[in-house]
């Protein structure tokens, strides 16, 4: 009788932890600390892109690109290259105790590239979001990421690669690196 209530309690235990999940991974997120807004920019010129990333892996923003000299008498304002954008990255994976893996799942623009308007004296020219196009893998970089051995593309956009009182060892700052174009968005 004793063998056979083990028996039944083994079973109930392996029924139940099966139709719990038990051994499936857990959905990762991103840190607590989410939404944190990012730049990708080379502090020259008069563009960058900015973006709002979520815990969950949604994100939304804005690319900026002024060009004043190319201007008209219908547009005597200049020119301007704007996208508004929004996605998601799905398949986030903690690799280490500094980063995280995403892939872009989806990528909106609120206008097709290519789209002109003449607003407030300014000619309007929909673009890509410069930045997010052409990648696929995506690395969140943590704040205190020694930068020994990150890629020196993504590391030409970070703000503190060139500061005067010497370059720090870490990354002091969240930073999302697109793989493939080699460029650094920064908190």
């Amino acid at each position: 009788m004793k063998k056979y209530f083990v028996c039944k309690v083994a079973v109930l235990l392996l029924c139940t932890a099966l139709l719990t999940g038990c051994g499936q991974k857990d959905k990762v997120a991103l840190p607590e600390d989410f939404p944190i807004d990012f730049v990708f920019s080379s502090g020259v010129g008069a563009w960058a892109t900015s973006m709002t990333l979520e815990q969950d892996g949604a994100f939304s923003g804005a690319y900026y690109d002024a060009d004043m000299g190319v201007c008209d008498e219908d547009y005597p304002n200049g020119t301007v290259y704007i996208c508004d954008f929004s996605g998601r990255f799905s398949d986030i994976q903690k690799v280490d105790e500094y980063s995280y893996s995403l892939t872009l799942a989806e990528l909106d623009s609120d206008y097709e590239a290519g789209k002109e308007w003449i607003e407030n004296g300014t000619k309007n020219i929909s673009s890509e979001p410069y930045g997010m196009e052409d990648g696929d893998e995506f690395i969140l970089y943590l704040p205190d990421t020694p930068i020994d051995g990150l890629d020196e593309g993504f590391l030409s956009w970070w703000p503190g690669r060139y500061a005067s009182e010497g370059q720090p060892e870490t990354l002091e700052m969240y930073g999302l690196y697109n793989v493939k174009m080699g460029y650094g968005f920064f908190e």
